[in-house]
């Protein structure tokens, strides 16, 4: 079986990440999008949301990389680290495709308790921010 549609995306993500683009990653994403992440019970289903928490994420965790990553024919699996101020983040991304090649649901793990805290508070202002900024902008 092929793994081209998830290396192409996981070449996509490691380009936009190198290059800062962060604004590419909504042209990754399907129109119907699911985001589980460690921070909140429900799952995240408003594309809009979805985007403005992907893009701010490389914004509040300090030197954002990725140090593997695992293709599979409709998903890609790409391991993480950063940290915010002293604490060091590591996680893992679950990405699954569409039979378009984009990203219909992303499921995110992350390490230790200590950086899921932080993780919150860094990221709550900056996205309440984007949201209301997005909410006005469609008004």
């Amino acid at each position: 079986m092929t793994h081209d549609r998830a290396n192409a995306l996981i070449t996509h993500i490691l380009g936009a990440i190198a290059s800062g683009d962060h604004a590419s990653i909504e042209a990754m994403l399907a129109d119907q999008v699911e985001l589980n992440t460690p921070r909140f019970l429900k799952p995240i289903r408003d594309r809009n949301h979805v985007v403005i928490v992907l893009q701010t994420i490389p914004k509040v965790i300090e030197n954002f990389h990725y140090v593997r990553t695992w293709p599979a024919a409709d998903e890609a699996i790409m391991e993480f680290k950063g940290n915010i101020g002293a604490i060091e983040v590591h996680g893992l991304d679950i990405f699954h495709l569409d039979a378009s090649g984009k990203v219909d649901e992303l499921t995110v793990f992350i390490r230790p308790t200590k950086a899921h805290a932080a993780l919150g508070e860094a990221e709550d202002a900056l996205i309440l921010a984007q949201l209301e900024k997005a909410k006005g902008g469609a008004a």
